[in-house]
């Protein structure tokens, strides 16, 4: 098998470019050939995982943070569909940035022996992949995807000091939730109305976000259905309350949540503001996107890892309306 590991040299606050001497001696250990490459810009390593691919990679390996893998898989499912191929070629992860949510994932903790060790094992599964399109754009996520205070969120994270993740998050969103009203939305679910106003609306391949904040709990990437966790307006002593419980996972059937599951959605906004989002935790502002259409693309990636791969993900949440 001849992987090509892609490293992100500024991943995990400038981490990336210590860590590339581990990373060929623990591959070099392991009897995995590989070649290495480092990105220079932004959309580097997309462009990166194209030629990797055409120069024969079985396994593309982003080394990076969630933004960095979320670059790599774009580059293979771009390039699959160029090529009419059904999947992407296999994709692995080194843990190197701050969240690390997809590689949590995968693999089943951010420790990076666990990487490694799932490369050399080799073990593969298929997992679901989101794709949206607006006016103008389209675009992968592999983790998870979100609008309304999230956005801020990650507008505040940019703008702050390198810190551990969960922390980064929190007082991102603390800074973000401050005059924060709730916003509009026509929501549609496989068809089904879902129109309300909410301060988040969260749509999970997987079950973290944020480097720690389970917001999709029970999502899983290879059921063929997205998680959609809906919060609605919040005053500040039901912020306080709600944090930790996400943090927990524990927030589900709380009044001011809502829980569903679908394989297509459309977002829309009514007024003229545009909609922004994230996807996997890189923010998109598109200016004339006010309608957005997620659509699921089953067993479209083809990862290798560890036991934390698809089998043993949680199962199924039930639909709930939020009226605990």
């Amino acid at each position: 098998m001849r992987h090509h590991v892609i490293l992100n040299p500024t991943s995990g606050g400038g981490a990336g470019r210590k860590l590339r001497g581990e990373i060929e001696r623990e591959l070099t250990v392991r009897g995995l050939p590989f070649t290495l490459a480092e990105t220079a810009r932004p959309w580097h390593a997309a462009e990166l995982a194209q030629a990797a691919v055409r120069a024969g990679a079985d396994v593309v390996v982003a080394a990076g943070g969630d933004g960095t893998i979320h670059e790599v898989a774009n580059g293979l499912l771009a390039q699959a569909r160029r090529t009419g191929g059904e999947r992407a070629p296999t994709l692995g992860v080194i843990p190197v940035g701050t969240g690390n949510d997809f590689a949590k994932l995968l693999v089943g903790g951010k420790d990076r022996r666990l990487a490694y060790d799932a490369l050399a094992a080799g073990n593969v599964a298929a997992f679901d992949v989101g794709h949206v399109t607006w006016s103008g754009g389209a675009e992968y996520f592999i983790n998870g995807m979100g609008t309304g205070v999230d956005v801020e969120v990650v507008r505040q994270i940019q703008r702050l000091p390198h810190m551990p993740a969960v922390l980064l998050y929190l007082i991102g969103l603390l800074r973000a939730v401050i005059g924060f009203k709730a916003i509009p939305l026509r929501i549609r679910a496989d068809g089904r109305p879902l129109d309300r106003d909410v301060m988040i609306i969260a749509i999970g391949n997987g079950p973290g976000l944020g480097g720690g904040f389970y917001v999709c709990p029970r999502a899983r990437p290879d059921d063929g259905l997205f998680d959609i966790c809906m919060v609605g307006d919040l005053n500040y002593f039901q912020i306080a309350r709600t944090i930790p419980r996400v943090m927990r996972g524990t927030h589900e059937h709380l009044a001011v949540v809502t829980m569903d599951q679908a394989e297509t959605i459309e977002l829309e906004a009514p007024g003229a503001a545009p909609l922004f989002f994230h996807l996997d935790g890189e923010l998109r502002e598109p200016a004339d996107a006010r309608h957005l259409r997620i659509e699921l693309r089953r067993a479209a990636l083809v990862v290798v890892g560890g036991a934390a791969t698809a089998g043993a993900a949680a199962p199924r949440v039930e639909r709930s309306e939020g009226n605990a």
